[in-house]
């Protein structure tokens, strides 16, 4: 295989993403319990609630201002999303350590204990790397979740950069995205392949002039938008050789 850049999505690509959702909302509730003895049961839908309150926050910014800085919104954002979690929990915030790292080790010690890959996820990404592929993650969620997340699944390994808008400073709000993940990489579009399950998301890649594959993986997947498709991550190896 020549050398090519392979740029998978992480939510229903790769992952069940509300079977990850779930498990998550569990395990930070588990770890709550098991640091501040609260009861996990009850701190589970505090967490659940916050969460939608941020993608809601996410949304309305980055869908009118798609390259509006991701990194200032993200240190703010996880410092309020801690906050709001203990204040309605009613756990008081440790001292010493800045709301933002504190978010980010709850949401790493909890996302390590998660596994909702899709079946034949390994084996796709082990094939990709057996076969000289340069495989990328390219996903909504900062890199370090999709690390954590990885690691918990068990597929970190076969992937390089996991970018997490945060690694270029951009929302994957536009194709705007694209162009700077290529360019981080350094890769030419032309090179890159492009899954996931998104009809926009593969627009803003094709726009960018890569090619794309979209991946109906998930469950819940829908009908086929774009002339190259996946039913199952298996296939993937085959359609990039």
């Amino acid at each position: 295989m020549a050398e090519i850049f392979v740029f998978i999505d992480f939510d229903d690509t790769l992952i069940d993403q509300i079977e990850l959702r779930s498990q998550y909302i569990a395990a930070v509730g588990q770890l709550l319990r098991q640091d501040y003895g609260v009861d996990g049961k009850q701190m589970e839908p505090v967490v659940d609630r916050a969460l939608s309150e941020s993608h809601n926050r996410y949304v309305e910014l980055f869908e009118k201002e798609p390259l509006a800085p991701f990194n200032t919104w993200l240190e703010k954002e996880r410092a309020r999303i801690v906050e709001t979690v203990f204040e309605d929990g009613g756990i008081a915030m440790p001292s010493g350590v800045p709301p933002s790292e504190l978010a980010k080790r709850l949401q790493f010690d909890a996302l390590i204990q998660t596994n909702a890959a899709l079946q034949g996820a390994m084996e796709c990404l082990q094939s990709l790397f057996e076969a000289g592929a340069r495989t990328q993650i390219a996903s909504a969620w900062d890199s370090d979740y999709l690390l954590a997340a990885l690691m918990g699944a068990g597929l970190e390994s076969y992937t390089e950069s996991k970018f997490g808008p945060d690694l270029v400073d951009c929302a994957k709000e536009s194709v705007e995205y694209y162009r700077r993940i290529f360019d981080a990489v350094g890769c030419r579009a032309e090179e890159s392949v492009v899954v996931d399950d998104s009809p926009a998301a593969l627009d803003w890649a094709e726009e960018a002039g890569a090619r794309v594959v979209q991946a109906l993986t998930s469950p819940r997947a829908g009908d086929p938008e774009f002339p190259t498709v996946i039913r199952k991550l298996a296939e993937l190896p085959q359609i990039i050789k």
